[in-house]
């Protein structure tokens, strides 16, 4: 079977995965360890990759378009992966029942109690010394305008794909306050850069004003040069472990 390729923005999953395997005693194996994916639908689940480790694989998502495109890559794939209609904010599984539980670009559309509730769920399906991955959009994305209206603080509502969707930005403060009384494995951050070279002069003018650094206008027209340095799309990763009775 030709191994699943996921999209070059879900490197994170494949770090994931890494860490999994380096925690591993010797003579200890991914086999047959329980993961759940919070947000696989779409047309390549990146829960596919844990499922070609042999791990027993679920996964949920609240769109029932975006699981269908899943399901037809499990059957294209023929690998074995539970996928379910249901909501991370409450997630139909007893209490620890996973030894991995993750999300990757699903929450960062909840509002900010939300996500809070999504991952105080996914600690309670998953077993003590068990780990978690998940992501936050970084209040270090810019312009904040890129992402549409704000209707609340750090909370913006943009039109994609015809729909009407949120998405929520953390400062790092608030991001660490999501994941307080957890044992932080990891902490990365990544930036995407795209769309700075679509930008004309005038539009770059008027985004002088979300800029966090303060320039005069003759020094934000010679940035217009650098403008594709400055949007980014900032993800903060958290590689997370539930503490032990």
């Amino acid at each position: 079977m030709r191994p699943t390729i996921l999209r070059t923005n879900a490197t994170a999953v494949y770090r994931f995965l890494s860490l999994l395997r380096a925690r591993l005693a010797d003579g200890e194996e991914l086999t047959g360890r329980t993961i759940l994916d919070c947000g696989a639908g779409g047309r390549i689940p990146p829960v596919s990759v844990f499922a070609e480790q042999g791990m027993r694989t679920f996964g949920i998502d609240i769109s029932v378009a975006h699981l269908e495109a899943a399901r037809a890559f499990v059957e294209e794939t023929g690998l074995d992966i539970d996928l379910r209609e249901a909501d991370m904010r409450e997630l139909p599984f007893p209490d620890a029942t996973f030894d991995y539980v993750y999300e990757h670009f699903s929450m960062c559309h909840l509002s900010k109690a939300d996500t809070a509730t999504a991952i105080g769920e996914m600690r309670r399906v998953l077993r003590p010394d068990g780990m978690a991955f998940l992501g936050v959009i970084s209040a270090e994305s810019w312009p904040p305008s890129a992402y549409g209206e704000e209707r609340a603080p750090g909370e913006r509502w943009i039109v994609e794909g015809g729909e009407e969707r949120r998405h929520t930005m953390f400062t790092d403060e608030e991001s660490a306050n999501l994941v307080a009384g957890w044992d932080i494995v990891a902490k990365e951050r990544m930036a995407f850069h795209h769309g700075g070279d679509e930008i004309s002069a005038e539009a770059w003018d008027e985004l002088r004003a979300e800029s966090t650094v303060p320039f005069t206008a003759e020094a934000w027209a010679r940035e217009y040069a650098r403008r594709s340095d400055y949007v980014r799309y900032v993800h903060a990763y958290y590689f997370l472990e539930k503490p032990g009775d």
